[in-house]
């Protein structure tokens, strides 16, 4: 079983649920491609985190070590403040481009509520959402030097 920490796995599973994000959207699966937008957010973050502090696995992170586990491994938020350069630039982007996604995506994106849901949910709200995700996703990919 690989290690999910390594960085090439959160890279890979990044790549992977954003496709499959996209897909369940087309098919009117709205809240599960919600769910898997995010996810795909969160591992690319993860991995970009392991990217500028040199490491390739989280484990080896100064936020895993300082503690961080349970759902809080989970939480937008708090993995994007220990990537400060993307804080920034999310923050500087005068379009507010970067800010907008970045708003979308934490405000949706609720990790257990989502992934106990029974609802089919809104496709606008999905539309809206992968979008931001399509946007961020591609920006978190391109600060490590990975395509999306």
């Amino acid at each position: 079983m690989p290690d999910t920490y390594d960085k090439r796995c959160q890279l890979g599973a990044s790549r992977r649920r954003f496709e499959d994000a996209k897909v369940l959207h087309d098919q009117g699966r709205w809240t599960g491609s919600i769910y898997l937008g995010g996810y795909a957010i969160e591992c690319s973050l993860k991995s970009l985190i392991c990217y500028w502090q040199g490491e390739s696995n989280f484990k080896e992170t100064r936020i895993f070590k300082q503690g961080l586990s349970g759902s809080e491994l989970h939480s937008l938020s708090k993995l994007l403040v220990s990537v400060p350069a993307l804080q920034r630039a999310i923050q500087l982007d005068r379009t507010n481009h970067y800010q907008n996604a970045w708003n979308t995506v934490s405000s949706i994106w609720r990790n257990d509520s989502l992934r106990y849901s029974e609802k089919m949910g809104d496709e606008k709200e999905s539309q809206r959402f992968i979008q931001a995700v399509t946007l961020l996703h591609r920006f978190i990919l391109d600060q490590q030097g990975e395509t999306s």
